[in-house]
């Protein structure tokens, strides 16, 4: 079995920290950043795809992490890899196990597919209307054919802000297509899903609902079983873990032992318990921060 990470994005701090680590689990490691990035680049035994900035940035950045992702896979598909990891260049996973990994994904694998997508239990809301439900874009990994579904760029327009399926749009009105407010509702992670969501049921001519996608197509892991440690841009870390007050898929929920909880598009925060998180988010933000410096302080160590 042959594996491939794809590094996404620019170089930041700590890049190599995360790349020796990398270096230790994979067969091949494929760096996928920018044209203007080389003087950041380390030598070593890696591959490094230089990409042109697509024209739009789309949402959240989206446009830019969807092409990077997609030329990774392009080129571990070339090279013959049969599972691979999309990861971001800035995060440091501290306990990552392959074989996990590999296990995660064949477990009880669908039968249309070599593997399941193993990725993270972080904002992959469960809305109403379907369409508007979410996946993790922080990291997936599977078997290239799955993964080139969920990550690929066939239908792609990188001169939009947003991508829309056809079928989502004859659902909907076409202003979800793009404007000022629509990713105050149709977020970035909310155009992955929907993507994934059309391109699994033109395969397998069915109608599927984020819970049987979720359940039978992923699976769905706590990130603190792989040690995560994202880096910000400016030295510090980033809280993975955020927005405690919405509803949001976890490890239990996939296992079956809490309930899926679904929300409506046009989701407000009501109950006291949430409005109470919702103050307490920048407090548990520094929390998570904390263990953060912990986490990498003792890595360092090992």
């Amino acid at each position: 079995m042959k594996t491939a990470c794809i590094l996404q994005g620019d170089i930041r701090d700590n890049f190599i920290i995360v790349l020796k680590e990398m270096q230790r689990h994979f067969d091949v490691i494929i760096l996928s950043t920018w044209k203007g990035e080389e003087d950041k680049i380390p030598d070593g035994d890696f591959i490094v795809l230089l990409n042109e900035v697509t024209k739009l940035e789309g949402f959240s950045h989206r446009n830019y992490q969807r092409y990077s992702t997609a030329k990774g896979i392009e080129k571990a598909k070339e090279m013959g890899c049969e599972y691979v990891l999309k990861w971001r260049t800035d995060m440091l996973p501290t306990r990552l196990n392959i074989t996990d990994l590999t296990n995660w994904a064949n477990a009880k694998k669908p039968r249309e597919f070599k593997s399941r997508i193993v990725t993270c239990a972080f904002r992959n809301l469960s809305v109403e209307e379907d369409w508007f439900s979410t996946i993790p874009d922080y990291f997936a990994f599977g078997h290239i054919e799955i993964m080139e579904l969920l990550w690929g760029d066939n239908g792609i327009d990188y001169n939009k802000n947003m991508n829309m399926p056809v079928s989502m749009i004859d659902r909907y009105d076409a202003h979800w297509q793009g404007g000022d407010n629509a990713s105050t509702i149709y977020c970035s992670e909310a155009e992955l899903y929907a993507n994934f969501k059309d391109r699994l049921q033109s395969k397998l001519n069915i109608k599927l609902s984020h819970e049987t996608i979720v359940k039978g197509y992923m699976r769905v892991i706590d990130h603190n079983r792989l040690g995560v440690v994202w880096f910000s841009s400016g030295g510090g870390y980033r809280s993975i873990s955020q927005a405690w007050e919405y509803p949001w898929w976890s490890e239990k929920i996939w296992l079956g032992k809490e309930k899926v909880v679904y929300i409506s598009k046009e989701y407000r925060i009501k109950s006291f318990q949430q409005r109470v998180l919702r103050l307490l988010s920048p407090l548990l933000v520094k929390v998570n921060i904390f263990k953060q410096k912990l986490l990498f302080r003792e890595y360092r160590r090992s």
